[in-house]
């Protein structure tokens, strides 16, 4: 008997929200989210984490100086984004949830979730045995 996934990218309601991929793996990835916009690990940590403080690093500013947060949803979905789970309460000008060298740690950590057969990526093929 064949297993069935359901699609949920028809439904509305669910896009902007994140999908949790296993993190096995993640330090072999060469792109990171949907749009393929990131395409190292640390990129999409220090995304995560400064997303809201320095929104100018990520997002469109209008010549009067606004900024377009979440720009690539239709303005009707950007509600479902997350702003309620840390590190995504921060506020702009704050400061960010992790320093780089936490962000470092971090990928440290998630390198040794990597298979041994599976060829590493980026800087973090210099760190593997």
């Amino acid at each position: 008997m064949r297993a069935f996934a359901y699609d949920q990218s028809a439904e509305q309601k669910y896009c902007g929200l994140f999908k949790t991929p296993t993190l096995r793996n993640v330090a072999a990835r060469q792109v990171f989210f949907h749009n393929g916009r990131f395409h190292t690990l640390k990129e999409a940590l220090r995304f995560y984490v400064r997303r809201d403080t320095d929104l100018r690093m990520w997002y469109p500013v209008s010549p009067a100086g606004t900024v377009s947060k979440f720009d690539d949803l239709p303005p009707e979905l950007r509600g479902n984004v997350d702003v309620i789970d840390e590190p995504l309460t921060r506020k702009e000008g704050g400061s960010p949830a992790w320093t780089d060298a936490e962000i470092d740690d971090v990928i440290a950590f998630l390198e040794t979730l990597t298979d041994r057969d599976v060829e590493p990526t980026g800087r973090q093929s210099a760190n593997r045995p």
